[in-house]
């Protein structure tokens, strides 16, 4: 027995030995395990304040760090910070019902923090360029215009889990934006201990910001790259199942081309000569290629002010503008140039509804009806029509592209040769752009006479677009202004009916592109993916950001 006794008690140490080091080993194991990264193209984000965020690269890292009341699934909303929703039978009152989430620091989320991020938007001491976008709310616009208090908006925090929001009006597309980012949460002692800093891309800032989606933002991670890393404090991390998403901005498409097929990105786009390589390597099965309509629609953006360089006042005149929109060769730009996208006569792009029929198939485009004129007479009917001399050649234009690639210089150069060869101009100068968020501030300062803009859709209606070159609307970057625009989007923004929604979208499309020529229209854009086959679940939405990473996995890299 005594012998039995010593031998068991031998082994039961031998085997608690044992048991610590497998634990040991388990633990090392774990410790070393390899992360999965993936990597992403991304460039020229402007801040992840998402009350001043404008740009669809800044939306693509809010979207992906903080949870709006519903998120996007395959283009469907689906619950995010709310977990449930009603909503009265007109359709003006709203209640929606939190889960329980955590801030990145593990503070509670509560309902206060989405009703102060949404009433800072339209807070005017804000100056933030989507404050329209919240006129929809009961009192939006005048809390805005400093008519009415804070507390008079139709948002308000029941208690910590509820949410009631009362529209203006009914809103046929109200749902669809709980999914924007835009209407992302803020906490109010973070934003106001940063001050004017929040959002800003700097070490200092971003070591102080909170988050609440799936991921958040390493605090050293600026300039050329960003890197989003998994937010163990997010409700659902169990089901997240990338640990890190570096974010690089490489502008250069070769350089783009030789990083994937090298690996070092998971994902990117195609255009050009790279476009057949990429597309012959999916046939191949070494990536995958993925392509769809994006509604999205890219416009030349005439600065109407024709307050920016000396001889521009020439831009004051609509035939000016429509004879430089009449000369552009879209064909030629498209199937030469960018060799992707389709060719554009109207701004709204083929995706868009209306209620559930789609606008472009009821609507023909605006500018098919004028594209037999002359544009060089025409410019010369506007600059007799300014009183000046009719001569296109004693003038220069100034051309703002949105970066400083070999490609966009490219592209610059062909619209440039399309005025000069049709109309004669005298000179277009290329201006400069050191990074797109310099491209937003210069633009933003009214500094430019041309540029190539682009706008994708928030939602699906045609309002998301028509709204943009309202008179009061932060992104009118051209400052468009007539009073006779401005009633027919109002019309729009509380009809219901579908056929009158489209009837008056007709007549804004018309007035703005045709009569007005504020914008001319160049192409819609497409989206062409190619991915690599490790990389699993990688949505594409068709409205808010360019990423949905919380569906993303990697397998077999």
């Amino acid at each position: 027995m005594k012998k039995s006794k010593i031998l068991a008690a031998v082994l039961a140490v031998m085997m608690l030995s044992t048991i610590a080091l497998t634990g040991c080993g388990q633990k090392a194991a774990e410790n070393t395990k390899t992360p999965k990264v993936l990597n992403l193209l991304e460039g020229g984000v402007k801040t992840l304040d998402s009350a001043k965020a404008t740009d669809q690269a800044s939306f693509d890292i809010i979207q992906n760090t903080m949870e709006t009341l519903t998120v996007l699934n395959n283009d469907e909303n689906v619950p995010g910070a709310a977990e449930k929703w009603e909503s009265s039978a007109d359709g003006i009152e709203w209640t929606f019902h939190l889960r329980k989430l955590n801030w990145s620091d593990g503070k509670p989320l509560t309902a206060k923090d989405f009703e102060y991020a949404w009433k800072r938007i339209l807070n005017p001491d804000t100056k933030a360029s989507y404050a329209g976008f919240l006129y929809i709310l009961k009192n939006g616009q005048k809390y805005n215009t400093g008519k009415c208090s804070a507390d008079e908006v139709g948002i308000k925090a029941v208690d910590d889990q509820t949410l009631k929001i009362t529209l203006e009006k009914p809103t046929p597309y109200f749902f669809q934006i709980t999914s924007f980012a835009l209407l992302a949460p803020q906490r109010q002692d973070i934003v106001e201990a940063v001050g004017e800093k929040y959002g800003a891309l700097t070490k200092e800032s971003l070591s102080k910001m909170v988050f609440c989606g799936p991921f958040t933002v390493q605090d050293d991670s600026i300039n050329t790259k960003l890197t989003l890393v998994k937010n163990p404090k997010y409700y659902n991390a169990d089901n997240i199942k990338v640990d890190k998403v570096v974010l690089q901005d490489i502008k250069e498409i070769k350089t783009r081309y030789q990083m994937f097929t090298n690996k070092q990105l998971d994902a990117m786009g195609g255009r050009g000569e790279y476009l057949k390589l990429l597309k012959q390597g999916a046939e191949q099965k070494k990536w995958k290629f993925e392509q769809d309509v994006s509604p999205s629609a890219y416009y030349m953006q005439y600065n109407c002010s024709g307050k920016y360089a000396e001889n521009t006042k020439i831009l004051q005149s609509p035939k000016v503008r429509l004879a430089l929109t009449i000369a552009i060769d879209r064909d030629g730009y498209i199937n030469q140039i960018l060799k992707r996208g389709f060719v554009a006569y109207g701004l709204i792009p083929d995706k868009i509804l209306v209620n559930d029929k789609k606008y472009r198939d009821n609507v023909q485009e605006p500018l098919k009806a004028v594209m037999n004129q002359d544009p060089k007479q025409l410019f010369i009917e506007g600059l007799k029509d300014l009183g000046l001399d009719p001569n296109p050649a004693k003038y220069k234009l100034h051309f703002l592209p949105q970066g400083d690639s070999a490609d966009e210089r490219q592209q610059v150069e062909f619209f440039i040769n399309n005025w000069k060869q049709k109309i004669g101009i005298g000179e277009i100068v290329i201006d400069s752009s050191a990074s797109f968020d310099d491209f937003l501030t210069k633009i933003d300062q009214q500094k430019f006479d041309i540029t190539l803009a682009g706008w994708g859709a928030d939602y699906s209606d045609p309002y998301t677009f028509v709204e943009l070159f309202k008179s009061t609307n932060g992104n009118n970057y051209g400052k468009y202004n007539n009073p006779e625009y401005d009633k027919l989007v109002e019309k729009l923004d509380v009809e219901v009916d579908t056929q009158k929604r489209m009837e008056l979208t007709k007549q804004a499309e018309e007035l703005l592109i045709v009569k007005d020529a504020a914008i001319g229209p160049v192409y819609y854009a497409d989206r062409r993916t190619f991915i690599h086959n490790h990389v699993k679940g990688l949505q594409y939405p068709s409205f808010g950001g360019t990423y949905q990473l919380r569906y993303v996995s990697i397998e077999g890299k």
